[in-house]
């Protein structure tokens, strides 16, 4: 699919959507960072390239921002328009198709496909952040990762055209995507192919038990971004980090989670996103001195750094 909208910027208060200034600390699961120069969240397709559409004639940078749960924003801010897509969030089921906007909290989608008499995606609950991050980063848990299900991703690039992607397998591998790494596009809109269902009650309930798994590990405990690092191939990044005696380690208000040591936690709501950045440089260092392995950062790194 390759298509124009018809442009309706006359009729959207472009006002009304634009926010100066706009603080994105409370915006991130790690609760740190600076300022968005303009920010918007819009509701539609319409809102969403008028918004593009605005950027570029004002020549403005443009950040997508999803859920903040695996982004690190810099302390100086985020320039030109942050796009924070939280409000893109509708779904619809043809069959056993289930759509869901991109900016839809993933454990949030799961648990209307299952009031939707849909299963397959349960083993993902827990996992924070949007469909669209989750998609972008292919997102996984106990042997599942989001694209063994995903038939179809709808994305929009900054020229304001919208775009399907019939998904394959092969396109995909351990946390990447074929959006992994582009900082031209939107995700839209991911359809699902899942498994009709009776049992609801059941899928719920394996759903609640992956998620009471997660938090009983402490997962949840403090502000975080989730996890820091992927795993190398044929190792665990925590195991690592521990083996090298950096479980204690810290920098300013920046610390590793006791309870897993590839989180990294704002215990007391005191550490800058220097702070966090910092002590991933000191991991990354220390492992590599001591291991010859080279550890890669599963979070993403916006704004003026």
């Amino acid at each position: 699919m390759h298509t124009n909208v018809r442009n309706s910027i006359e009729k959207i208060n472009l006002e009304h959507l634009l926010l100066e200034n706009l603080n994105l600390k409370d915006h991130t699961s790690i609760h740190c960072g600076g300022n968005a120069q303009y920010a918007a969240y819009p509701t539609d397709f319409e809102e969403l390239r008028m918004l593009l559409t605005f950027a570029q004639e004002q020549n403005l940078e443009i950040t997508i921002l999803g859920g903040g749960t695996n982004t690190l924003i810099s302390d100086q801010g985020i320039a030109g328009l942050t796009i924070i897509t939280t409000h893109l969030a509708r779904r619809h089921v043809q069959g056993e198709m289930y759509c869901v906007r991109g900016g839809c909290p993933l454990d949030k989608a799961i648990s209307q496909a299952i009031d939707d008499g849909l299963g397959g995606l349960e083993l993902l609950g827990g996992i924070p952040g949007t469909v669209g991050g989750a998609v972008y980063g292919n997102s996984g848990a106990y042997d599942v990762q989001i694209s063994d299900l995903l038939y179809y991703v709808d994305y929009m690039t900054f020229d304001g055209k919208l775009h399907r992607m019939q998904t394959h397998l092969d396109d995909f591998s351990y946390r990447r995507s074929p959006f992994t790494g582009r900082k031209d596009i939107i995700i839209y809109e991911a359809g699902f192919r899942l498994r009709p269902t009776t049992q609801t009650s059941e899928v719920r309930t394996r759903k609640d038990e992956v998620k009471q798994i997660r938090k009983q590990k402490g997962l949840y405990d403090y502000p975080s971004l989730g996890s820091i690092f992927k795993n190398p191939p044929n190792n665990k990044a925590a195991a690592l980090i521990e083996s090298c005696d950096l479980k204690s380690a810290s920098v300013g208000g920046a610390s590793i989670n006791p309870s897993h040591a590839n989180i990294i936690v704002n215990t007391e709501g005191k550490a800058t996103s220097s702070d966090v950045k910092a002590l991933i440089d000191l991991i990354k260092q220390t492992v590599q001195d001591k291991t010859q392995i080279t550890l890669e950062e599963e979070i993403k790194y916006i704004g003026r750094w």
